[in-house]
């Protein structure tokens, strides 16, 4: 990815974690504390730390950051806010646009990953509205307002208008307005936003979250979904599939009880599998035991009409999540593969024929990113989690660690990998 961005955040923390998501994609990124952008290699934040301060410094002290940037060296030029609406958002944004001359601005705050969306105009953390949350009683500086269009009209006097979930294409052109804000509540809502600007060909403006910048890199450069095959039962599983399933990821439940009646067969699951990962979609091929303990018993029971014991089921579950996640592989194109439980993860691997692996690094305690050595699936990068490690967002983020790419400008020192 050879696009260059200029963000703009009102705090430190905020200029990290939004300078990361470029990081992740592959984006050599340096974050300053002025506004000194002579280095035209790297894409650029600018910590302002002005986020405490009165609306009317806020705006100066931008205003003075920012005047002397080249904006014609950027490709993207993104006005970072924070996800609960904190600082002087308006008065900044006001500041940037003064002197970018924008002709869009586009304001889109939304971090669903972390249950920060908007709904109806309205901005909520986890299903209730910010001003109703402790960030609405904060004593320095609560938030007040977190009704996206009346936050702008307090400094711009011009039309805004706000648009609604899964709206906005045709509106940028026939409109004549410069100002929108958005609804939306999942990474594809903001994927939609940013992909219908886009054909304008205009000089936009984006103030949003990481979330916002993570999904413009998105739009520019498509990257291969994750696919993961989960046979652990334990109790931790559970509770991580639950919150990867409640953060978007998609899950495909292999029914064993059905499978061994004959109700089902194996090629559904495949198709399904595929056919989710073609849309882009991070995907997850699990047991319903997985996700269901109720499960298990209704597969012992199918069991037993089998002539299969306990142990008999567990062999059979693992057998055909291998075959099944082996197919998918053959015609899918992903990241790479998170594996959880370590009957399914050898065994998927002997089903490749792989010969081993490289440790590549430890994402998390005791969870380890590899790359496959030999077998049909070599060189594909690989995350391996017990059953009953990890916190509940264990998955997802393992599954968010086989897509980062590595830039070919970092020259950051690292370690050979070790192979066993």
């Amino acid at each position: 990815m050879t696009d260059k961005f200029l963000i703009i955040a009102d705090d430190f923390t905020g200029a990290n974690d939004t300078g990361v998501q470029l990081k992740r994609n592959g984006i050599p990124v340096k974050v300053l504390f002025n506004a000194d952008v002579s280095d035209d290699s790297h894409s650029i934040v600018i910590d302002t730390e002005s986020r405490s301060l009165d609306g009317p410094d806020a705006f100066e002290k931008v205003r003075r950051l920012t005047e002397r940037i080249d904006y014609s060296k950027y490709d993207f030029v993104i006005k970072k806010v924070d996800s609960t609406l904190r600082g002087n958002i308006a008065e900044e944004i006001a500041a940037i646009d003064e002197k970018f001359g924008s002709d869009l601005i586009l304001f889109a705050p939304a971090l669903p990953d972390l249950g920060r969306i908007t709904v109806n105009g309205i901005h909520q953390l986890n299903g209730v509205r910010i001003t109703e949350t402790e960030i609405g009683r904060d004593p320095k500086k609560p938030v007040r307002q977190d009704v996206l269009k009346k936050i702008l009209e307090s400094v711009f006097k011009e039309n805004i208008i706000h648009v609604s979930r899964g709206m906005p294409n045709g509106l940028f052109p026939s409109s004549g307005t410069r100002i929108f804000t958005f609804d939306a509540e999942t990474n594809d809502d903001l994927l939609g936003i940013i992909n219908a600007a886009a054909e304008t060909g205009k000089r936009i403006l984006w103030a949003g979250t990481a979330a916002l910048a993570d999904n413009i890199m998105r739009s520019i450069e498509e990257t291969p979904p994750a696919f993961a095959i989960c046979g652990s039962i334990s109790e931790v599983t559970r509770r991580q599939l639950h919150e990867a399933g409640r953060r978007g990821i998609r899950l495909i439940s292999v029914s064993v009880p059905d499978l061994l009646s004959g109700n089902t067969s194996p090629s559904c699951y495949v198709e399904k599998c595929i056919s989710s990962l073609l849309e882009g979609k991070d995907t997850i091929l699990l047991s319903s035991a997985s996700y269901d303990r109720s499960e298990l018993d209704r597969s012992i029971e199918e069991g037993k009409k089998k002539g299969l014991p306990p142990a008999g089921i567990s062999s059979y579950t693992q057998d055909i999540l291998g075959a099944v996640g082996a197919e998918v592989l053959k015609k899918a194109n992903v990241s790479g593969l998170f594996l959880t439980g370590g009957d399914t993860a050898i065994g998927f691997l002997q089903k490749t024929h792989a010969e081993g692996s490289y440790i590549l690094e430890e994402i998390a305690p005791g969870i380890p990113k590899l790359k496959i050595i030999g077998g049909s699936l070599d060189g594909l990068a690989v995350v391996t989690k017990a059953g009953a490690f990890g916190n509940d967002d264990a998955i997802i983020y393992g599954m968010r660690k086989l897509k980062e790419k590595v830039s070919s400008r970092d020259h950051s020192p690292r370690n050979s990998p070790s192979c066993f």
